[in-house]
This record gives C-alpha cells, sequence and structure tokens, in this order.
C-alpha cells in the first residue's frame, strides 16, 4: 500500500513538473552586445556592435536599433547590418561632452525579437597636469612680456635724450675750461 501512495505522488510531481516545463513560454536567448571602449569620456566615442542570430540562418534579424535617450542622443539610431555576416551589426556614435559620469545601459533590439543592452561606464575627466618649463617671468607684469609696445618707445627716447643733454653738458664745460 505505501509502495502505490509512493509511485502516486511521484507520478503527480513528475506529470507537475512537465505540465510547468510545457507552459513557460519559449524566450529568445537576447542578443550578443559588445562595447568599445568599456569606461569612455564625455564627447568621447563609443562603438556597440550585436551578433542577432536566431536558430537558423532564416531567423537571423534583418535590422537592428540603438536607443540613444538616456545618453542625450536620438531615439532610435539604426545600426550598420555586416556586409559578411548575417545577424550581426554595429553602429559608433560620438556621446555629448556634458554626459555625466556613471554607468549607462541603453538598450539595443533586433528585429528578430532579440534585445539586450550595452552597458557602459563615463569617466570623470581629470583636468591636465601642466607641467612649467623654461625660465619664469619675472618683473611687474607688463614689461616682463612686453616687447616693441609703446613703453619700449618711450625708453628709447629718454636715452637718446639723456645722450644728447649729456653730449651739450660735456662742450659747455670743456668751453668753460677752455676759457679760463
Amino acid at each position: 500500500m505505501r509502495s502505490i501512495r509512493s509511485a502516486g505522488a511521484v507520478l503527480m510531481l513528475t506529470g507537475t513538473a512537465v505540465l510547468a516545463g510545457t507552459a513557460m513560454p519559449a524566450f529568445a536567448a537576447g542578443p550578443e552586445i559588445s562595447v568599445s571602449p568599456a569606461v569612455v569620456a564625455p564627447g568621447g566615442s563609443l562603438s556597440v556592435a550585436a551578433v542577432c542570430r536566431g536558430s537558423k540562418p532564416s531567423g537571423d534579424a534583418k535590422e537592428a536599433t540603438f536607443y540613444g535617450t538616456t545618453l542625450g542622443l536620438a531615439e532610435h539610431i539604426p545600426m550598420t547590418a555586416s556586409k559578411t555576416e548575417g545577424g550581426v551589426f554595429y553602429v559608433t556614435v560620438k556621446l555629448p561632452s556634458g554626459i555625466l559620469a556613471g554607468t549607462y545601459s541603453p538598450s539595443v533590439d533586433c528585429s528578430n525579437g532579440m534585445g539586450g543592452t550595452a552597458t557602459f561606464t563615463v569617466a570623470t575627466v581629470k583636468p591636465a597636469v601642466v607641467v612649467p618649463s623654461g625660465a619664469p617671468v619675472t618683473g611687474d607684469g607688463i614689461t616682463s612680456t612686453a616687447v616693441g609696445g609703446p613703453l619700449t618707445a618711450v625708453g628709447v627716447g629718454i636715452l637718446g635724450l639723456s645722450g644728447v643733454l649729456g653730449a651739450v653738458y660735456a662742450n659747455r664745460r670743456r668751453k668753460a675750461n677752455a676759457s679760463k
């Protein structure tokens, strides 16, 4: 009697498992999506490739769409089909320079019902480090960098005037000493 109950329980569990397995809808596997580079700076270019192949060549996708709304791009960006392989698509987009740092996962949908996300990271831009070179520029600011400006003309004028005045003074002094 016990074995009949055990066999009945096993049959009932097996039947439930079979019904549960057949009642589940068949979902298509997601496409293989690759992103290059995985970490990109704001304003940089991002390449996305998607492989949307079915179980048979007739099940390969004919079109694929990249959704760029979350990146500040157009909503629907058509991907270019590979000329050598069926069901393979690619697109290169330029990210906005004002995009915030973080992880993004825009969607990619294929015409055969496959879909997935392209995950990548936007890195913060580090400020450029400026290494000084050459001799330091010294002076009061204007004279250290101004060459050939109005101050140069004034300086040359003052030097010329002092030369003329010095010659006149020396000539007068010689004449004064000669008359004594």
